[in-house]
């Protein structure tokens, strides 16, 4: 009797084998469904990132920008002053040392000024940028070349002119 149903047997084992291969497929999907997953979180976290070390990188650049366009717009506030003889006015952007600096007349802070230009700003340190003027004297015969120092004060969180020097 057992020998009559070996076509049945037959049938069980492949069923059986199907099963198991079906069993395999399925457990090998689940698999390269978690390995996909994992690749992709994976992708999202290094873009991620990535995103994050560029941005801090532009936000450096940008707040370096906007102080050099700060200490710009004191120094070009300062020249104006000086150029409409307010003298009173333009003091105000000076530290101690350019004060002394003007007391022991190393520069003129109020002249027959007609206009100005800045021919170049660059920063020096954390707090310091260092600046070229050329000033035009009113009988347009007669140039000035001044380097000026703008300090930040930091307890104050604003730019003064720290020094100016007479190039040549």
């Amino acid at each position: 009797m057992r020998d009559s149903h070996p076509q049945e047997m037959e049938t069980q084992d492949l069923n059986f084998e199907k099963k198991k291969k079906y069993e395999r497929i399925k457990d090998s999907s689940w698999f390269i469904l978690t390995i996909a997953f994992l690749v992709a979180f994976l992708g999202i976290a290094i873009l991620s990132w990535q995103y994050h070390k560029i941005a801090e990188k532009e936000i450096f650049s940008l707040k370096q920008t906007m102080e050099q366009n700060l200490a710009e717009d004191l120094l070009e506030k300062f020249m104006a002053y000086r150029i409409e003889k307010n003298e009173n006015q333009a003091m105000l952007y000076l530290t101690e040392n350019a004060m002394e600096q003007k007391n022991q007349e190393k520069f003129l802070l109020i002249n027959n000024f007609k206009s100005f230009e800045i021919l170049k700003t660059e920063k020096k340190d954390e707090t310091n940028y260092k600046s070229t003027v050329k000033i035009q004297e009113e009988n347009e015969n007669y140039e000035i070349i001044e380097i000026i120092i703008i300090t930040k004060i930091l307890e104050l969180d604003k730019y003064y002119i720290d020094s100016i020097e007479i190039a040549g």
